[in-house]
């Protein structure tokens, strides 16, 4: 069993070793001679210390420097002190209660009272750590234990931190009443607690989320798999939860937080919620978390140093090859990394919600391109814009869109935007009169990735598009998947007949390029005809298909 840490700073030696005498069967000790190396000791964070005993009168700093220099760096809400002294008169003691002092006794030691006080003010400080709910630490105890406790171990890589995420929490409240999901946490610490993993501590983190510290070689994945299913018997009803479970092994020193934070992580790649509802932290995740902290440190400032640049991929018409139209497409090119990929960026910047500023950019930027060329009398054809799903839950994104294309006089059909269907949630919710508005305007509104997700069919259903886009995943398959090949042709036909034209997206060969125009598809869009091209090469792109007659 791990003891707990008492800092016992006295310049008496003697002192110092009368009180090791009567707590060192309790307590593990370490000694300071004065207030200024007791700070150094604990600012070192080599012990995490549920007690400070400090005498009044030393030298360099006494005990009231050293207790309003704890004031200064916030010790004194996490860290007790008793002030032991041979000055109890009444000024000392409430200078001493004044500056937060949590007890106080006078020398010569009477041992019993000693440990008891000792005993009561860390008793006192255990019931802050701890949940009044369900008895488990709380996050700021079970981050001082844990802490502890690895500090204090030979060898910390032979431990894991887990966390454990009750899924369906608020709808279990809401079937079984607050009382019933407070039955549900009080089910899962016990469980936790008695389970084969037998965890060192464990913590009810935040809300619904537990938090525990392992020994690693007690992580049995089967046997969690089979305890991951519980049901609580409530008032008569039985209530089926699950977790999922984030598991980080502890490769390095560090305060115990980060591992925690890591554990927490890895719940976003659980893939399947039934078949394997946990995940291990691993380098991809760590290379991940750290490129995007790098993406959203950084963006402010690569916007303001013009790294983030529009390219054009054109789109074709399938039964001419003349150009119809071009996709806008956002690239960054970093000073340093160079060319960044934008599957590392984009997800990052929605998850933080700067994907707004970047798309309203994107949108000025083909707007004033398409603008200039038209003035200048060069050929231009309509560019679509994409917006991210997080666009529509951004109201001031949304005005400036609307704004822009009733600025606009252009032909209907110029100004053209592609939604795929992860905005579907959104457009339910609050905003699907925004694609109303936009088509009001004479905006085009395009369906993009069509089939890449479960939620096609719903937004056709339920919003007006002028062209939809059929994801390149099916593109890809159509030479070698005859099955490919007919849903393709599916939904080419159920297209015209909604009054929609189609672009088959990622076409690379001449097979996938003769399939689809044999089943008439409107448009055509890939590598096949030209890759994503920056602003100089499109416009030299559009020449071209106007000297040979394609525009």
């Amino acid at each position: 069993m791990v003891k707990n840490e008492i800092l016992i700073v006295d310049d008496s030696k003697i002192n110092r070793e009368m009180l090791r005498l009567i707590l060192e069967d309790e307590y593990d000790i370490v000694e300071a001679s004065n207030g200024q190396e007791a700070i150094d000791i604990i600012e070192k964070g080599d012990h995490v210390f549920r007690l400070v005993l400090l005498d009044l009168v030393m030298p360099v700093l006494n005990g009231y420097e050293t207790l309003q220099e704890f004031n200064k760096r916030g010790w004194q809400h996490k860290l007790p002190v008793i002030i032991i002294s041979g000055d109890s008169t009444d000024e000392a003691l409430s200078r001493a209660y004044d500056l937060g002092a949590a007890d106080f006794f006078a020398k010569p030691y009477n041992p019993q009272i000693v440990l008891r006080r000792v005993m009561n003010v860390i008793a006192s400080r255990e019931y802050s750590y701890r949940d009044l709910l369900t008895g488990a630490y709380n996050r700021s105890g079970f981050l001082q234990m844990a802490n502890n406790f690895l500090q204090k171990c030979e060898d910390r890589t032979k431990y894991a931190v887990m966390f454990f995420d009750v899924k369906n929490f608020k709808a279990i409240n809401s079937v079984l009443g607050t009382e019933g999901g407070d039955a549900v946490l009080k089910q899962t610490y016990r469980g936790m607690s008695g389970a084969g993993l037998e965890p060192i501590f464990v913590s009810r983190f935040e809300a619904d989320h537990f938090v525990c510290l392992v020994e690693a070689d007690k992580i049995n994945i089967d046997a969690m798999m089979h305890e991951n299913n519980q049901v609580l018997d409530w008032t008569g009803r039985s209530m089926q939860f699950r977790f999922r479970t984030g598991i980080s092994y502890i490769d390095s020193d560090g305060d115990v937080i980060n591992f925690v934070d890591r554990a927490k992580l890895s719940l976003s790649y659980i893939e399947d919620e039934y078949l394997k509802p946990y995940a291990i932290f691993d380098d991809k995740m760590a290379n991940n978390y750290i490129n995007a902290a790098s993406v959203t440190s950084e963006f402010d400032t690569s916007m303001a140093n013009e790294e983030f640049k529009v390219y054009y991929q054109p789109i074709m018409e399938a039964a001419t090859g003349k150009i119809a139209s071009a996709e806008a497409l956002i690239r960054w090119i970093h000073p340093v990394r160079g060319f960044v990929r934008p599957d590392l960026f984009i997800p990052v910047l929605e998850k933080d919600g700067f994907i707004s500023k970047l798309d309203l950019f994107v949108d000025r930027k083909v707007n004033q391109v398409m603008r200039r060329w038209h003035d200048q009398g060069l050929p231009t054809v309509p560019v679509s814009v994409n917006l991210s799903w997080m666009d529509f839950y951004d109201q001031d994104m949304i005005q400036n869109i609307l704004d822009h294309v009733a600025q606009r006089v252009t032909a209907p059909g110029s100004v053209r935007y592609e939604i795929t269907e992860s905005s579907f949630a959104a457009l339910k919710e609050n905003r699907g009169d925004v694609l109303s508005a936009l088509r009001e305007q004479g905006a085009w509104l395009l369906m993009d990735d069509f089939g890449s997700g479960y939620s096609s069919l719903g937004m056709l259903m339920h919003y007006k598009f002028d062209i939809l886009k059929i994801d390149m995943s099916f593109v890809r398959q159509l030479e070698n998947n005859p099955d490919v090949k007919h849903i393709v042709k599916m939904i080419i036909d159920m297209c015209h007949l909604l009054g929609m034209k189609v672009v088959a997206e990622g076409a690379e060969t001449e097979t996938q390029v003769n399939i689809l125009r044999e089943d008439n598809c409107d448009y055509i869009q890939g590598y096949y005809f030209s890759k994503p091209l920056p602003e100089e090469d499109f416009k030299q792109f559009l020449a071209k298909c106007k000297a040979e007659g394609k525009i």
